[in-house]
């Protein structure tokens, strides 16, 4: 059964695929926001990408003609946010990522040092990812240190139906030359759930999830109680959809048909 659209008070929108596509806006992702700023709806990002900060993210949604001053919500937050609860003050990470993800968790008070033994490996959407990066991290995972992911997501998306391998092929390596297997944070886990709801102080019910993935946006929406609006211009198809058990509340081929219907109401 759906959940009635017009009982939202608060839109995740995810990025990649949702409302661009490298640098190309999606049709409909403007004036969808637009229609949020003028009605006062609250909103945010939640990209599961972790290889760019959210100061990044913020540069490039006004370098695309978004609204200013978004707010952005990426994996590397809610990783942040689990290290420190299981981990304590200043644990120590051995990081497999970018040096915007290292940044962001610096910042948030993990300590990022390659000389100590780490209390956890953390794994990300890595660009920047060598055989010097792998080969650290497969000693400390064949040594027992626990195995965290930023997210599961298995390719970026990209113009003219191109990918980057994401985090999730990263680990897949990691786990086949160690058999260990990691704990991915991120969409559409329950600490991202958590985090969301403690953000916005709703109840699941009043939060939609806007995105074009099945297993990481429109799963996090299912299974913890909040509207899944799936939208085909990244990842999913309608073949996909059709072959899975999970089912999004709202679906269209782009955010542009959200905006068409919210308009309506």
């Amino acid at each position: 059964m759906s959940i009635p659209i017009q009982d939202i008070e608060y839109f995740v929108l995810d990025m990649d695929g949702t409302i661009y596509l490298g640098e190309r806006v999606i049709p409909g992702a403007r004036d969808l926001l637009n229609y949020f700023e003028q009605k006062g709806i609250h909103y945010c990002f939640f990209t599961n990408n972790s290889s760019r900060s959210p100061k990044d993210y913020i540069a490039k949604l006004e370098r695309l003609g978004f609204c200013s001053h978004p707010t952005v919500i990426t994996s590397g937050d809610v990783t942040a946010d689990y290290l420190l609860k299981h981990y304590g003050p200043n644990p120590r990470a051995y990081v497999v990522g970018t040096e915007p993800l290292v940044e962001q968790l610096t910042q948030a008070g993990i300590r990022c040092e390659n000389t100590f033994k780490p209390d956890c490996v953390v794994v990300g959407f890595d660009t920047t990812f060598d055989f010097s990066k792998a080969t650290r991290a497969v000693e400390l995972l064949r040594e027992g240190i626990p195995f965290i992911a930023t997210n599961v997501d298995a390719v970026c998306p990209l113009e003219d139906n191109k990918v980057l391998p994401d985090c999730a092929s990263i680990c897949a390596m990691l786990t086949y030359a160690t058999g260990c297997k990691p704990k991915f944070i991120g969409k559409p886990f329950a600490e991202t759930a958590a985090y969301i709801q403690r953000s916005t102080k709703l109840p699941a019910k009043k939060i939609a999830v806007i995105g074009d993935r099945l297993y990481t946006d429109m799963q996090l929406a299912l299974e913890n109680g909040m509207c899944a609006v799936g939208v085909l211009s990244g990842e999913m198809t309608r073949e996909d959809i059709q072959n899975s058990d999970s089912k999004p509340h709202y679906l269209f081929d782009s955010v542009a048909g959200l905006y068409e219907l919210l308009i309506r109401k």
